[in-house]
């Protein structure tokens, strides 16, 4: 299948079509939608999706494999790495709602970025790993509880209106025990 048949695909909404796809070719649908993530911010949103989907797929991408596309997302996220990794944390979060098996080893670090200096994120990667954060939900509180401060503080007093609204709306999520 072409990029543009994936491409097409994608904006119909059609995931079905999307997994579909992946059954055939997973490594080729997840590569199309992590170029997806990188690209227009209409396109991001259902690809993290999708990627949450196919990557979530036990019967198409292996634990092994879930971890490594895992890892590379968080060097994505790491300075060094000179990307700019806008929805990535979304599509970590969506992987890990998708594969609770492997929030052990990834929530922690994606917690970190907000609450650790030296890892910290600013404007949209901040915002995406709010929202990340509030995708995965409850176990969020349990996990990493420093986060959450994080998020309340942000919900009542961050700077930029679009990541207060967004932390709101995690905490909703997030406390929803």
């Amino acid at each position: 299948m072409t990029r543009g048949a994936l491409a097409d695909l994608l904006e119909r909404g059609d995931l079905a079509g999307l997994h579909e796809v992946a059954q055939q070719s997973p490594a080729k649908v997840i590569r199309f939608l992590v170029g997806r993530l990188y690209g227009s911010a209409e396109g991001r949103s259902p690809a993290v999706r999708a990627l949450g989907q196919v990557v979530g797929d036990q019967s198409l991408v292996t634990e092994d494999r879930a971890v490594d596309q895992l890892r590379r997302f968080m060097w994505a996220l790491n300075d060094e790495s000179g990307a700019v990794p806008y929805g990535v944390p979304e599509a970590i979060g969506e992987v890990l709602v998708q594969r609770r098996s492997l929030q052990d080893a990834f929530l922690p670090p994606l917690c970190s970025m907000l609450t650790v200096a030296e890892m910290a994120q600013t404007g949209r990667i901040e915002r995406g790993v709010v929202w990340a954060l509030g995708r995965v939900g409850p176990v969020v509180a349990t996990c990493c509880p420093a986060a959450v401060a994080v998020i309340e503080q942000a919900a009542t007093d961050h700077a930029d209106e679009q990541t207060r609204l967004t932390a709101q709306a995690a905490l909703q999520v997030i406390n929803a025990r």
